[in-house]
């Protein structure tokens, strides 16, 4: 078989976006198996129409029409010091079984981000390890976090195990109101870095997602918002848990803890929601206490899928920014699998 004739790259055109969600699932294969599940139009929208910026760059590999391989780039804003910016998430890239290992995909990304570099200011992913050497070797993205996994267990108590104070209230929601989008605007800004997560990006994100219900969750004294998670049941390690894909808090990180520690007794009365476990990542300044208090990580060897951050620059201003690690929010919520 000849890989390198009638092979063509070009950016994906609207009339050929139900080709391109067939084209995907039969990449989504392996070994025989199904590695993750099928998407749809509908969902392929969502995630590549419906953002909050309406900006996406999908560029596709076809050979004699027939499409082998694409790179999708959905574009969010970003908050580097106060400034906002555009970056995109390199997420759904493949090459068809047939073609790999011909450098295809070198040239398909190469392809994609000599077009991207004018159109955004810096790209994040978190690729697997089949894709992992291609980024940092070929495409020259730089390493920034591995992001570690922590598991809490639902039938098991922490010694530490705060509990609710007399004013404090569980509240379970499907929507994010007002308060609750300002106090993931107050919290993100204690970050240097972090997605824009404003009410328009909670809501296509969480609330519009076809990916699955979530729970909006808050602790609340009296009438004061002292923090709120955004959780959402699956399967890992075939267990069924609950995965808390964002969250924002204020005041002291206790509060986030008294919250972790008491809302699953509530989602297991409410809705009769049984899980587990509970699965959570965040970077915090005193992180040491905040998860031996709460959390067990899980180890390297035992993730399944190991999530490491890597990042591109295109606007050269922002390279002071990323001299020294910066305080970068990450959590579940950005990783596209959930």
């Amino acid at each position: 078989m000849d890989t390198k004739k009638n092979i063509i790259f070009s950016k994906l055109k609207k009339k050929e976006i139900s080709t391109l969600v067939k084209a995907i699932n039969l990449t989504r294969f392996l070994d025989k198996k199904k590695f993750t599940k099928k998407t749809s139009i509908k969902k392929w929208l969502w995630q590549y129409v419906k953002l909050p910026t309406k900006k996406t760059y999908c560029y596709l590999v076809k050979k004699n029409q027939t499409i082998i391989g694409y790179f999708h780039v959905p574009i969010y804003k970003i908050s580097i010091n106060r400034k906002n910016y555009l970056i995109g998430n390199v997420q759904d890239v493949a090459i068809s079984k047939l073609y790999r290992g011909f450098g295809i995909f070198k040239k398909l990304s190469k392809f994609a981000l000599n077009d991207l570099k004018d159109k955004v200011d810096l790209l994040y992913t978190f690729p697997n390890n089949l894709s992992l050497k291609n980024f940092i070797k070929h495409n020259t993205f730089s390493f920034f976090k591995y992001v570690p996994l922590y598991i809490k267990t639902t039938f098991l108590n922490f010694i530490n195990k705060k509990k609710l104070e007399n004013n404090q209230k569980i509240i379970i929601k499907n929507y994010v109101d007002r308060k609750i989008d300002k106090l993931f605007k107050r919290f993100s800004a204690n970050h240097s870095i972090h997605l824009v997560r404003d009410k328009s990006f909670l809501k296509w994100r969480y609330a519009d997602s076809p990916k699955g219900k979530v729970f909006v969750v808050s602790l609340t004294d009296r009438n004061n918002l002292l923090a709120t998670l955004i959780i959402k049941k699956t399967t890992i390690f075939g267990c069924s848990c609950i995965a808390i894909l964002d969250f924002a808090f204020k005041g002291k990180v206790e509060n986030l803890s008294i919250l972790i520690n008491n809302f699953y007794s509530h989602l297991k009365i409410k809705f009769k929601i049984k899980a587990y476990f509970i699965l959570f990542t965040y970077f915090v300044n005193n992180e040491n206490f905040f998860f031996k208090n709460n959390f067990l990580l899980i180890p390297k060897f035992l993730t399944p899928r190991k999530i490491n951050i890597l990042f591109k620059l295109f606007n050269k201003r922002l390279i002071t920014n990323f001299n020294k690690k910066p305080s970068w929010l990450i959590t579940l919520g950005d990783w596209d699998v959930f």
